[in-house]
Order: structure tokens, then C-alpha cells, then sequence
């Protein structure tokens, strides 16, 4: 059993995560603002960037597991906290973090400074990711997925799909839907971070972390439209849309967002518990079907584009 700290913890990664390391016999703790009390852990309530409020909890964890760090500033002020009497330091990092590679797919070793496209957004994790690297000691591993999916996804992905296919409403793929994807189900990036947790890694173990299938924008809305059993109406962004950003009227940019995940399947052997048809299948099958139809409401964009189709 190790003594365990998740940073964040109430939301879409903790709702998998924290029952899977309790499920392996660890003790959680949680630290994050107190909006929701969650069974079975310890939880510490505290403003992740006030460093005042940080430093008051400063306590010796066997692990620490950031899954809410976005800035360089956040996960400095969280490590200065804990950092010193961890054993292990497990960051939840993003496929944003990589600058372009038009070429091929992105891996561990290539440059960071985050696509133009992620904005603030890719350069600040990056730089979170740089901290880490520079300064933490203790064995520290980042973990770098793409999209997440699966139940209770604070993201409206594969809700806004069902639920445009199950009131009738068109969908908008963005250009000519060739975009390429890459998804990891939620459950499997908790087993994976539960596998750091227990595994002697080394010093530094950075991963792209994400099932192998890549799809293309196309793909996608067909493969989550059909587990819901209802009628799938196609437009083409190209032809209709190619004025307005994609997401105004699409869950994801017009880019692409893969990895090269060969070295943790190399390293590991990884066997992922979900493969994406099998996972869309069991993140609508927690969800109300009645009530999917309600979710996702149209973007004023897209009503203007669908009105001129």
C-alpha cells in the first residue's frame, strides 16, 4: 500500500482514477477546492494557486499525482508544497505540449512549445512540463495523452454527437473530415497511472499515452453516431463551413491530434482494457438515452451554417 496524493481529483480523470487506486489497496488523499466530497479518501481543501494555502498542507506522500496542472506557476507552487517529500511525482501533461510535426506523428523526444492552434493552452503545459523535467528529483513520470473519452466527460465530444443523431439534427465535419484523431478511454489512462504508481521507472519517464488506432474526423462521428442507434446526416464543412472556425460548430479543431505511442507499447507491452469501439460502447451505456437528447444544444454558427445548406 502507498500513501497517495492526487492533486484535482473531483472531476472526468479522478471519477476513474481514485476508485482504481483504492481498487489496488492504496490510501487516498485528494487536495482541490472542496466543491465535491468524494468517498473513501482523505481530502485536503485548498486553492491549488494560492502558495500560502499550499504550503500549510506541506506533508510527505509516497506518490504524488498531479491531474490539474496547467501552468509552470501551478505545478512550481504544488512542488514546492509536497515536491521535497515525495517518493514519486506522477504529471498528467496533454498531447498539446508538442509544437508542429506535420510529417508524422508526435514522440516523447520532440520539441515542446505547444501548436499554434492549442494556444495558451499548449504553451502553458509545456512549460509545466519543462519545470518538472528541470527541477524535480524525486522519479517523476509525465503522461501525455490526446482526446479523453468515456462516462461523465466534462467535455461535450461524444455527448454532442448522440446527441444531434438522436433529434435529427445534421452534423458539420469540419474541411473534408480528414483530420486524423487519437482517443484514450478514461478508465485506461487511470490503469495506466496506477501502473506508475507501482512500477519502478527510472529517474524520468515521459509517455505519450493513447490507443493505437488513429481515425480521421469522418470516422469518428460515424463510429460514436452508431452505438446510438439513430439516423447519421453528414455535412461537409468544406463545402459549407469553410469560413467559420471548426470549433464553433464541431467538438475539436480542424487538426490533427495523434501520437506516436510505440514506446509505451514497447516498454510495457501495454494491454489497453478498451479499444475505442468497445469504449464508445460502454460510455453510452452510462448514459440516459432520453436525456442525451438534450445536452448539447446548437451553436448559433451552426444553425446559420445548416440554414444555407
Amino acid at each position: 500500500m502507498k500513501n497517495i496524493l492526487v492533486i484535482g481529483g473531483s472531476g472526468f480523470v479522478g471519477g476513474a482514477l481514485i476508485p482504481t487506486l483504492i481498487r489496488a489497496g492504496h490510501a487516498v488523499t485528494i487536495l482541490n477546492r472542496g466543491n465535491r466530497k468524494i468517498d473513501g479518501v482523505s481530502q485536503i481543501v485548498a486553492d491549488r494557486d494560492r502558495s500560502e494555502e499550499m504550503a500549510k498542507h506541506s506533508a510527505s506522500f509516497d506518490v504524488v499525482v498531479d491531474t490539474s496542472g496547467y501552468t509552470r506557476q501551478q505545478v512550481e507552487t504544488a512542488f514546492s508544497a509536497f515536491g521535497y517529500f515525495a517518493s514519486k511525482w506522477i504529471h498528467l501533461s496533454s498531447a498539446a505540449v508538442y509544437r508542429e510535426t506535420p510529417d508524422r506523428l508526435p514522440a516523447e523526444d520532440d520539441s515542446l512549445g505547444g501548436a499554434e492552434i492549442w494556444g495558451a493552452y499548449g504553451l502553458d503545459k509545456s512549460r509545466a512540463d519543462e519545470f518538472l523535467v528541470e527541477h524535480v528529483e524525486c522519479p517523476l513520470a509525465i503522461l501525455r495523452p490526446p482526446y479523453l473519452y468515456g462516462p461523465n466527460n466534462a467535455n461535450d465530444r461524444e455527448t454532442f454527437i448522440w446527441s444531434r443523431v438522436l433529434t435529427g439534427r445534421p452534423i458539420i465535419i469540419p474541411g473534408d473530415g480528414s483530420v486524423q484523431f487519437q482517443f484514450l478511454h478514461v478508465q485506461d489512462l487511470a490503469n495506466i497511472i496506477t501502473h506508475f504508481v507501482d512500477a519502478d521507472f527510472g529517474k524520468r519517464a515521459i509517455y505519450n499515452v493513447a490507443e493505437p488506432e488513429t481515425m480521421n474526423a469522418e470516422a469518428w462521428v460515424k463510429k460514436v453516431a452508431a452505438v446510438s442507434g439513430g439516423e447519421l446526416k453528414i455535412v461537409s464543412g468544406k463545402d459549407h463551413a469553410s469560413d467559420v472556425m471548426a470549433r464553433r460548430y464541431f467538438p475539436f479543431r480542424d487538426y490533427s491530434c495523434a501520437l506516436d505511442v510505440s514506446k509505451l507499447l514497447r516498454d510495457f507491452n501495454w494491454a489497453f482494457e478498451f479499444s475505442f469501439d468497445d469504449g464508445i460502447r460502454n460510455t453510452i451505456s452510462n448514459y440516459d438515452i432520453e436525456a442525451l437528447r438534450q445536452v448539447s444544444p446548437s451553436s448559433p454558427d451552426e444553425i446559420r451554417i445548416l440554414r444555407n445548406t
